[in-house]
């Protein structure tokens, strides 16, 4: 599992559609279809219930959910973190007389 597959899984529930999804992804609807089924095939269960045109959380999807999006606020909290750290110490005084 990797942080665009939660992502993907969690555009994916928002907009209930393959295809609108990967639009608001940029990404071709097939990479998403794989990213998903990927996915659920590495978690062991079907996060999502598929028809013709949509798709809805299973019960499964529906706890998954709020894992996965304080998963990426969590990544998205350490990247920022990190960025201050890089940036801390470089600052520079200088001083003329």
């Amino acid at each position: 599992m990797n942080l665009y597959q939660l992502r993907y899984f969690v555009t994916l529930a928002k907009f209930q559609h393959y295809m609108k999804a990967s639009e608001q992804l940029c990404i071709p609807q097939p990479s998403l279809s794989h990213a998903i089924s990927a996915l659920e095939k590495e978690l062991g269960v079907r996060l999502f219930e598929r028809n013709s045109n949509t798709v809805i959380l299973t019960k499964v999807g529906e706890n998954f959910i709020k894992d996965a999006k304080q998963a990426i606020l969590s990544f998205e909290q350490i990247k920022s973190d990190m960025k201050c750290f890089r940036y801390a110490g470089k600052e520079r005084l200088r001083i003329a007389i």
